[in-house]
């Protein structure tokens, strides 16, 4: 049920709502990069290779925010995103990789086959830019899994991604919580779960914006 044109007629139910709601949107999957360079999240129905087809375009997840009368908005996105490395790097990742699985933790890195394809260091600043645009234009607050390393990190035990897990984990153990509430949350238990290889990123930090979840 997952598809680019479900995802985009949720701006319909979101249009309705009232400047005292709150709405949240959570994301968890797979962050793609087209041979243009633009960011992509995966459907049901993507072609990996080519994430412009039936990918869902971060804009558009963007605009599900955008224009609305809601002033209490939250973005939760469980995503990595991919590109080349170099040889050094790799042997980087690949250390890091085998430390993980030692300790139950797994690491997936995605490569499209494009010829020409973005750094994945390059990548990861391309995605932190769309972070801050997305916070400047619908005043969300956005919480994001991205890792420097690029590692989309997940644990057996876990059943979900280690930033979905930890979100899941602190929702559930607290009868009240606020945004900083969850961003202490996150901040704390994905880096020591990961050993220090995912963490955390947050746009538009401001007081205006530590509302309660519930």
């Amino acid at each position: 049920n997952v598809t680019k044109e479900k995802i985009i007629a949720l701006k319909n139910k979101l249009s309705v709502t009232k400047e005292e709601d709150k709405v949240i949107i959570a994301y968890s999957g797979h962050g793609l990069l087209s041979s243009d360079y633009d960011y992509y999240l995966s459907t049901y129905s993507v072609d990996f290779n080519q994430p412009q087809q039936n990918g869902l375009p971060y804009e558009e997840l963007e605009n599900l925010l955008d224009g609305i009368k809601a002033r209490k908005k939250l973005l939760l996105i469980d995503a990595c995103h991919s590109g080349e490395v170099d040889k050094e790097e790799m042997k980087a990742y690949t250390i890091a990789k085998d430390s993980l699985d030692k300790n139950g933790v797994k690491g997936f890195i995605l490569i499209p086959t494009n010829k020409n394809r973005l750094g994945i260091k390059n990548s990861f600043e391309l995605m932190q830019e769309l972070f801050v645009n997305v916070a400047r234009g619908t005043g969300t607050t956005v919480i994001s899994a991205a890792a420097g390393t690029q590692f989309a990190l997940e644990r057996s035990n876990l059943k979900n991604g280690v930033f979905t897990y930890c979100l899941l984990q602190g929702m559930n153990a607290n009868d009240k919580l606020r945004i900083s509430d969850l961003k202490k949350i996150v901040t704390e238990k994905v880096p020591k779960l990961t050993n220090g290889l995912q963490k955390p990123t947050f746009r538009s930090e401001t007081q205006q914006y530590d509302w309660e979840l519930w």
